[in-house]
């Protein structure tokens, strides 16, 4: 759309003897509103992509924050205990109280006093433990999802561990991954099929795939790739067309798969 505003004064102007001055200065300010608007929307159509932008970055940075205090708890409680904690301490088999690798990390997550209200001789989600579980943790949501609950009430935990560095049944100690900590995969986001922070099957296997799947790590809104928490404490984007050889080297810590440097 042109706003031919240089022939629309000179036409006022040969006017001038059949209109008020009030009249036409009516005109000219109504011509410059016009302009003005235009210029407006163009400035809204070019600034608000760059905003939404520096959004989406400063979401994903906070995202990448919260998974290194999740890994740093993970490696504070190794440092204590021995062994990363496991997806649950009794075999997939047993009838006995289940609790997740995120319950055992809250002390280590500034979170002692809510660690100390759970009974664990009953499992996460038993009655008596149901205040404990419906509590949010900040460190455990990812400001790109909006959802915070899990189906049945729970609070969700926007990060799910690596079925192969917390095993149910067992623990896996650092000296283990012999793939190398640079390596190995420990706690990825998750944006589909959400379960509860306190639920032991808060595990998923990188093998499946990065994607919006409810078993698989990823399906973030408008990212295309999963951040992920290394063993070794750094965070990494992984893509989701990463080569599927290389995404299964990185799952497993005693794999024996050799990983090029820069591979992933």
């Amino acid at each position: 759309m042109r706003v031919h505003t240089t022939s629309t004064l000179q036409s006022l102007i040969h006017r001038r003897g059949e209109m008020s001055p009030v009249a036409i200065v009516f005109i000219i300010l109504g011509v410059l509103f016009v302009v003005g608007t235009l210029l407006i929307g163009i400035l809204l159509v070019l600034l608000l992509p760059a905003a939404q932008g520096a959004r989406t970055a400063a979401r994903r940075t906070q995202s990448k924050n919260n998974l290194r205090i999740v890994g740093l708890a993970a490696h504070n409680f190794h440092s204590v205990n021995g062994n990363f904690p496991p997806g649950d301490e009794n075999p997939p088999e047993s009838i006995m109280p289940r609790h997740s690798w995120t319950t055992r990390l809250l002390p280590y997550m500034e979170q002692n006093s809510l660690y100390q209200q759970i009974d664990f001789s009953q499992s996460w989600n038993a009655p008596a433990n149901k205040s404990v579980f419906t509590t949010s943790l900040p460190s455990m949501l990812n400001p790109n999802l909006t959802k915070t609950t899990t189906d049945d009430g729970y609070a969700a935990g926007h990060y799910a561990g690596n079925i192969h560095l917390f095993p149910i049944g067992s623990a896996v100690e650092i000296r283990e991954i012999t793939d190398g900590t640079s390596n190995t995969l420990m706690i990825g986001e998750v944006g589909m099929g959400l379960a509860a922070w306190g639920d032991y099957l808060n595990i998923r296997d990188p093998m499946q795939g990065i994607g919006s799947g409810g078993s698989q790590f990823g399906g973030i809104p408008g990212q295309q790739g999963c951040q992920f928490v290394l063993a070794d404490g750094s965070v990494r984007l992984i893509s989701e067309d990463i080569d599927r050889s290389v995404l299964e080297a990185l799952a497993t810590p005693a794999g024996g798969e050799a990983i090029q440097p820069g591979g992933f």
